[in-house]
């Protein structure tokens, strides 16, 4: 699994000079670290390699080779791009206390190196339509995205093997099985990724087709590196 973190003390450091500002509670780290991480992790799982992230953006290097260099201060939030948010993010950890900021990027880099799964997104980053690392010409749409970023959440972070997909829910063996469990769409959506997956399953009507493509051809590059850690959630 590509997963490189070409880092050293300077690359992720917090500049002493930078005014303090009151201590962040842990929580809000552990959350922030949660969302750094998940959204470099998605491009990593298509082979992308991290090079280097501080508070003023973040170096990345693509499948193809292609070096990104994203500065925080220049990050537009309202493009569904990936190494765009990851620049946002990390541009607003400059609100925190210095010592906080340079935890959520000591978590993010310890994770990243030692191959953690990302598990569950964000609700706010679970909602977007994240554009495809791996499509170079048109995107699907917004809605195919949506349910593509759900269902390598399941591969990527809870080690499903998708096997199935249709308009009432995807069929997918799970760690430990040896057959595929069949996840149908509830009346109420408890919240879990398996469940918002189903749930938006209906909505690509035409477009089933080409999401079972897609999950298809990244399960087939990535397959064997999966960690498998619990349940969804």
């Amino acid at each position: 699994m590509t997963n490189t973190v070409q880092l050293d003390a300077r690359d992720r450091r917090v500049r002493p000079d930078r005014r303090r500002i009151r201590a962040t509670p842990t929580g809000d780290v552990d959350l922030l670290a949660d969302r750094l991480h998940w959204a470099m992790s998605r491009l990593v799982n298509h082979g992308w390699t991290v090079e280097q992230f501080s508070l003023d953006g973040w170096t990345v290097r693509d499948a193809a080779g292609q070096q990104h260099t994203v500065p925080a201060a220049s990050a537009d939030h309202s493009a569904p791009v990936l190494e765009i948010h990851v620049a946002h993010l990390l541009g607003g950890l400059a609100h925190l206390d210095p010592v906080d900021a340079e935890t959520v990027l000591r978590l993010v880099e310890t994770r990243l190196r030692l191959h953690m799964p990302a598990r569950k997104a964000h609700p706010d980053d679970a909602r977007q339509p994240w554009l495809l690392p791996s499509v170079v010409d048109a995107q699907p749409s917004v809605e195919v995205r949506r349910a593509y970023w759900s269902a390598l959440t399941l591969t990527d972070d809870y080690g499903w093997l998708i096997t199935d997909v249709h308009a009432e829910g995807f069929e997918a063996v799970t760690p430990g099985a040896d057959t595929p469990t069949s996840f149908r769409r509830r009346r109420r959506n408890t919240g879990t990724t398996a469940d918002t997956l189903a749930h938006l399953l209906p909505e690509l009507s035409d477009h089933l087709t080409e999401l079972t493509a897609l999950v298809s051809a990244h399960q087939a590059t990535t397959r064997p590196t999966r960690i498998p850690m619990g349940d969804p959630r």
